[in-house]
């Protein structure tokens, strides 16, 4: 559900649309993950190489160390190919002319994401739906990176208002969001936190590649602890031969 008439100046909304619309623009890819920063896993073992197959719901990761394997929505036991594949399936989703998510279905799978490796940041990354609410987008342009073509914004996670942090940055998980800032600790541990200091970022330059809405490129734009990766896409829904 790639669309043919995206636009070629994209705006706050369709940044959001494209953010949404992961799970109805790609089945596999195979890709190299590099990140840095906050405690990242992959920040001290270097990149890691990944073959994810939303249709087997696995997801296979070479390191350093071997070979990983993850199957089923994290936390949530395996769920089979057909379960996983419903959830893709269009029902309920509804696009807008350009083939982007105008909006989402409520969804368990959907809210828990691919097989996660390591932490949920690495399913927010492939599903960036967090980035839909709470955050104020600025600078949005069309760009190319690393010979594909990708969406770029500024992104400022916000701070809720009242006991529930309505309007707020909702991360999908609030220990390890894809946007670590004040805003997301906040949500997680409250505001008497002893982490919030002034070296926290509290923007970031986010790309997400157009033809798959996977975030390619974070990086922190203020502070000195911030969560920083790329994902260099190698192949996207061709015949997957990962590792053994």
């Amino acid at each position: 559900m790639t669309g043919t008439s995206l636009p070629t100046a994209p705006d706050a909304a369709d940044f959001r649309a494209l953010a949404a619309g992961s799970p109805w623009r790609f089945t596999t890819v195979h890709l190299t993950h590099r990140r840095q920063g906050s405690g990242g896993a992959t920040a001290e073992g270097g990149p890691v190489e990944a073959w994810l197959d939303r249709a087997r719901h696995r997801v296979v990761v070479r390191t350093a160390e071997g070979v990983e394997v993850a199957e089923g929505a994290p936390y949530g036991g395996v769920v089979s190919g057909a379960d996983a594949g419903q959830s893709r399936s269009g029902a309920g989703v509804v696009l807008r002319p350009d083939g982007l998510v105008a909006r989402r279905p409520e969804d368990w799978h959907l809210d828990h994401g691919d097989p996660m490796w390591r932490d949920y940041r690495w399913t927010a990354m492939l599903d960036p739906v967090e980035l839909c609410h709470g955050v104020q987008l600025s600078d949005v342009t069309a760009t190319v990176l690393r010979g594909r073509a990708t969406w770029a914004a500024t992104c400022r996670p916000l701070v809720g208002d009242g006991e529930d942090w309505a309007g707020g940055y909702v991360p999908r998980c609030g220990c390890c969001p894809l946007l670590d800032s004040p805003a997301a600790r906040i949500y997680e541990y409250g505001p008497e936190d002893p982490t919030l200091t002034d070296s926290l970022a509290t923007v970031y330059r986010v790309h997400l590649d157009v033809a798959t809405g996977i975030v390619v490129d974070l990086t922190p734009l203020d502070g000195t602890e911030g969560v920083s990766l790329t994902n260099e896409l190698h192949d996207v829904d061709d015949l997957l031969v990962p590792p053994q």
